[in-house]
């Protein structure tokens, strides 16, 4: 049984299905047949998933011997057969052997002692050259005995004497009672009553001898019992100890558990706490960021008013710088001078506009106070242009607009854009604006 275990541990179902074979003919030793043909028929399931012939008919024989021994003789024969079917395709001449001879027993059982004979005697020659001894003593005294039935006593002593010689010298005690008894018998009948008694003295010898054998057996089955029953009670008292430790142990666990959940309790309250603490922090921080925010919101309204404004006055100066040049080329009076000095009135007038420009610097600092430090420690390979254009761009002004306050194109712009974004290896899928408002 412990070997069966490892093996379905291991999945190894031939040993698996082997050991069910053996499990069953321990189980026929001990006479209990039905138990032993569940066994045989739990490894003839596994031998046919394994296609495992020998196997198979090892099972199938096996299974003889049981239904023969609860006298199910159909049953019996119907095993054999199968079995001998089997060794006869595979040319497992042992096998067969094996068979013939569980046939024979099969057929003396039936009182078919001339089927009997004629098996054993086609079989005899193998089991001398093939078997163990034992086996041809018991197919001599087997022989003898189907004689024995056929009222043959010549033939019968001849097969009880070759039974006896091997018997006597392999030291077969079972068997020499068998024979000794058989062969009284015979002597009897063949009329030489002095040996018959003789020979029915020495079965008594042997009989007597066998019953104390199995005397000393059963003794030491007692004691084996005996101790068994000691060594279990030892177990059940480790076992009642072990359970009273386990429960002491599980007692301890439910204890500890039960101050973790207290400790556990505590804890949750003061984490609950001091989260309502934070909770309350970062929403007055959020509530400061939210109104400062919100003043960045007014100053880039501001700065855009202001940028707008140098627009204009951009646009203003190109314009009149192109009249005056238009003039002055079409014409050299005194006219065209005059009017160069009230155009130049003009330009003096603007000049009050241009110093909105230095106004929109300074919301400029304002608004990146520190911030083109922050640019200057984390690319320091930016150039001063392209530090400047990064600080527009983080007041959302667009390229038109920061075009306009540089009075540059808007290619060199985006070209200004390019350069700042492989520079500062901002991600493909991520806007310049939002990266550097990041900073």
């Amino acid at each position: 049984m412990n070997a069966k275990k490892i093996y379905n541990k291991l999945q190894d179902s031939l040993n698996v299905a082997d050991l069910f074979l053996r499990e069953g003919r321990v189980q026929k030793n001990l006479n209990e047949n039905r138990r032993a043909l569940l066994s045989y028929r739990k490894s003839v399931s596994l031998a046919l998933k394994m296609n495992d012939s020998t196997l198979l008919g090892r099972c199938y024989t096996s299974m003889g011997g049981s239904f023969r021994r609860l006298r199910q003789i159909d049953s019996s024969l119907f095993y054999y057969n199968k079995a001998l079917t089997i060794f006869k395709k595979t040319n497992n001449e042992l096998r067969l052997s094996n068979v013939n001879n569980d046939m024979a027993i099969l057929y003396a059982f039936q009182n078919r002692y001339d089927k009997s004979l004629e098996v054993h005697l086609n079989n005899i020659e193998y089991i001398k050259n093939n078997h163990s001894k034992r086996n041809v003593a018991i197919t001599y005294f087997n022989i003898a005995y189907s004689y024995y039935k056929l009222k043959e006593y010549e033939k019968s002593l001849k097969y009880l004497d070759s039974s006896e010689a091997i018997a006597k010298k392999d030291g077969f005690k079972f068997r020499l009672s068998k024979v000794t008894d058989v062969k009284g018998k015979v002597l009897y009948h063949l009329k030489q009553y002095e040996k018959a008694y003789q020979y029915q003295v020495l079965h008594k010898k042997y009989s007597d001898s066998i019953f104390d054998l199995k005397k000393q057996k059963q003794i030491k089955e007692l004691e084996l019992k005996r101790e068994f029953e000691v060594k279990k009670k030892d177990l059940e008292i480790l076992a009642n100890k072990k359970e009273l430790e386990l429960r002491s142990y599980v007692l301890i666990v439910i204890l500890i558990l039960f101050f973790t959940l207290i400790i556990g309790l505590l804890l949750w309250r003061d984490y609950k706490t001091r989260a309502k603490r934070i909770r309350d922090k970062f929403e007055k921080e959020k509530l400061k960021k939210e109104i400062l925010s919100q003043k960045i919101k007014v100053s880039e309204s501001e700065l855009k008013s202001l940028i707008a404004d140098n627009t204009m006055r951009l646009e203003f100066i190109k314009r009149l710088s192109k009249q005056i040049k238009d003039d002055k080329n079409k014409s050299t009076s005194d006219d065209v001078k005059n009017y160069a000095n009230v155009l130049l009135l003009k330009l003096q007038n603007q000049i009050g506009t241009e110093n909105k420009l230095s106004s929109l610097q300074d919301k400029i600092n304002a608004v990146n106070h520190g911030f083109d430090q922050i640019i200057i420690d984390k690319f320091p390979e930016l150039t001063k242009t392209e530090r400047e254009v990064c600080t527009f761009l983080r007041l959302n002004l667009s390229i038109k607009e920061i075009a306009s306050i540089r009075n540059s194109s808007i290619d060199s712009v985006k070209s200004l854009r390019y350069r700042i974004r492989k520079k500062m290896k901002v991600p493909k899928n991520q806007e310049l604006e939002r990266f550097i408002q990041s900073l």
